[in-house]
């Protein structure tokens, strides 16, 4: 809200006006009035800025006022003071809005979870930040789901916008996963067991993501600052020579001068860029972060701005890495198809692989259990080829790719036929592996495919429009990666597979060219991105320009990258480059119309042609203007106006919530919930 000296300081300011019409010469002491509301509060903020030996528009402001009222200028020093205090109005709500758009994000955090009590099964309301993981709680219509967890009990629509950005909600029943911060907006109670705390769900993952955002700014916001630090004292120095020296050749020249410094003082302020600038970043933060897309900062989003390249991972990123198992054999006799699917499932039962839960349903498919009665030890990950262990202590297992049992020579033991399988099933496009043993070489082969996502091929034309170029690179074999590629139009020459992890970091790091030395805001187009979901992705994403990880991929991933698209979508990537750009091009715009205007102001000035009057019009007019433009980015609804929208309209009963405990000695109260469970 503006304060009353604001409304005061105008009504003065309006009045002193008055006195350019012919015998109301006298109403420019109305002007003394405005400045005396209008002024001290920036008098205030410009003696704190001195008192840390620095310099900004406070100062500026306040050296122009006082200078207009020593030379009698009343009205011009009214101008001052009134239309520099309501610039700071407008600049702080302009803040306010961009970074409220942020914060909102922030609010997203629930506050309270209802509990079921794991003995007395009654409805215990407890803080969320309290509720164990494994509890379970119930959503009821209407309210946010507390952590991620999986339906056990009803089916509902969940409105997960908040996390994705995508309006339509999402029918959830029994063994559904669901994700903390997300609303229950249909009209049946869902029983959700937890599977994370609140603090590692996906809502406050998304949060901590946001909070670092507002934190990390961009280059060219620090050299629009360190600009401001230099340019003002200069001008400052040129103004105070202006307004000295001339007063030697008399008093007329020392006026004439005098005020024309104080017009530079005025428009020479650089609040028009030192404000839009963060405006226009966080305004392309908000709209990006409200659509699911979570960039790391202004830095990231200018660098978004300036991608050539995009190297892409292909299982998981471009495929959904959701594997269905198309073939598999025993191909030793020493091992009964049985025993080499119980083995098979044994060792896939403890990786992570997005594959090895499919293989572990296919054995359980034909019937066959993981064996408890066999001890599994020394079970370990060998990056870009597979895994190994070591069973009842004495025979070392081995699955994974060709390149694994390539290097360990049993790959040319395996008859004939079964190579020829190798062939048949890689021009499919599947992912074959191997499953033996030192003792008894290769006892087992299969097929695993992987869909490729319905969005990758208009994900990839849309790159192209852009002017991109898209590269694969894969662990996978070269077949297999060939044809995903020309599924989704991706030339064969851009393939890069049977990658280890390091040699993904040396091929994206090869890619990389060197910085030039112009300012972020003037950089040509020359970042590589980084594509991928996997562990065997970190490297890649940490060396890349930018690195872009799936939501629904390894923590580590998470961890390595700037940019995280909530719900994995692949199509968000094109409108994340788009803003990036959108951004640069309005901070240009910025940065072109508010020189230009100053350029304008100084050349009237020195024509004899400018006022103090003017000055600050200009000064206020450009500043508004810039931030206007720098605000066109963010999204036309706030998140929380669209979530308490739906929630109002899908609420049946309104009701109110409060934090209860059970007194009962038999029924535990709420803050010993977590013990029992």
């Amino acid at each position: 809200k503006i304060h009353a000296n604001v409304w005061l300081s105008g009504i003065f300011w309006v009045l002193s006006m008055l006195s350019f019409i012919d015998g109301m010469d006298w109403f420019k002491y109305f002007g003394l009035a405005s400045v005396l509301f209008g002024l001290p509060p920036i008098a205030i903020k410009a003696f704190r800025t001195l008192r840390r030996y620095q310099f900004d528009a406070n100062c500026m402001m306040v050296t122009a006022a006082l200078g207009a009222l020593a030379l009698g200028e009343y009205d011009e020093a009214a101008s001052v003071a009134f239309l520099f205090a309501v610039s700071e109005f407008l600049e702080a709500r302009a803040t306010m809005k961009a970074r409220k758009a942020l914060e909102e994000i922030c609010a997203l955090r629930p506050d309270h979870a209802n509990v079921i009590h794991p003995v007395t099964k009654e409805i215990v309301v407890v803080p969320a930040d309290r509720v164990p993981l494994g509890s379970l709680i119930s959503v009821r219509t209407g309210d946010k789901i507390a952590a991620d967890g999986k339906v056990v009990e009803g089916s509902s629509a969940v409105d997960e916008s908040s996390l994705t950005g995508e309006s339509r909600p999402v029918p959830k029943a029994v063994g559904d996963t669901v994700s903390g911060g997300t609303i229950n907006i249909g009209q049946t109670q869902l029983v959700v067991k937890t599977t994370t705390t609140v603090e590692d769900s996906a809502v406050s993952r998304l949060i901590r993501l946001v909070e670092e955002a507002q934190s990390n700014r961009s280059p060219t916001e620090k050299m629009i600052d360190a600009f401001a630090r230099s340019y003002t004292p200069t001008v400052m120095t040129m103004a105070t020579l202006m307004c000295t020296i001339p007063w030697l050749f008399g008093a007329e020249i020392g006026r004439y001068w005098t005020l024309n410094g104080l017009i530079i003082i005025v428009i020479a302020c650089p609040c028009a860029l030192t404000i839009s600038t963060p405006v226009t970043y966080a305004a392309g933060l908000a709209a990006t972060a409200q659509r699911g897309i979570i960039i790391k900062g202004g830095s990231k989003l200018e660098a978004m701005g300036s991608v050539d390249r995009i190297v892409f991972d292909k299982t998981g990123t471009l495929t959904k890495g959701s594997f269905s198992v198309t073939h598999l054999e025993a191909t030793s006799n020493s091992k009964t198809r049985q025993e080499m699917l119980e083995l098979l499932a044994l060792m896939q039962e403890r990786s992570s692989h997005p594959l090895s839960s499919s293989l572990v349903q296919a054995a359980k498919d034909e019937g066959v259990k993981v064996p408890r009665q066999v001890s599994l030890s020394e079970h370990r990950i060998l990056k870009g080829e597979g895994i190994t262990a070591m069973v009842d202590g004495k025979t070392q297992v081995y699955v994974g790719n060709q390149r694994l049992f390539n290097r360990l020579g049993m790959l040319e033991t395996l008859p004939i036929k079964y190579k020829n399988l190798i062939d048949e099933w890689g021009r499919t496009g599947g992912t074959i592996g191997f499953i033996g043993s030192k003792e008894d070489n290769i006892i087992g082969m299969f097929c695993v495919k992987d869909a490729v996502r319905e969005e990758a091929k208009g994900v990839i034309d849309e790159l192209k429009e852009l002017q991109i170029d898209t590269i694969i690179c894969t662990g996978d074999s070269d077949t297999a990666a060939q044809v995903v590629a020309k599924e989704i139009g991706i030339p064969s020459g851009c393939v890069n597979s049977q990658l280890l992890p390091e040699d993904k970091l040396h091929f994206v790091g090869s890619l990389k060219r060197p910085q030039p030395r112009s300012c972020g805001i003037c950089r040509e187009q020359r970042y590589v991105l980084f594509c991928g979901d996997g562990v065997n992705d970190a490297p890649a994403l940490a060396v890349a320009d930018i690195g872009v990880s799936m939501g629904e991929g390894a923590a580590m991933a998470l961890e390595m990258s700037d940019v995280t698209l909530m719900d994995s979508r692949l199509s968000k990537l094109p409108y994340a480059i788009q803003m990036g750009r959108r951004v640069v091009r309005t901070v240009k715009e910025n940065i072109g119309f508010s020189l230009l205007a100053k350029l304008t102001v100084v050349l009237l000035t020195f024509a004899g042609k400018m006022t103090l009057l003017y000055a600050i019009a200009a000064d206020v007019g450009v500043m508004l203007l810039v931030t206007l433009n720098g605000m066109k980015l963010l999204p036309s609804k706030s998140l929380l106006e669209i979530t308490s929208l739906r929630r109002r309209k899908r609420r049946t009963g309104g009701q109110k919530f409060e934090l209860v405990a059970s007194r009962d000695e038999d029924n535990p109260p709420a803050e010993h919930v977590a013990e029992i469970v």
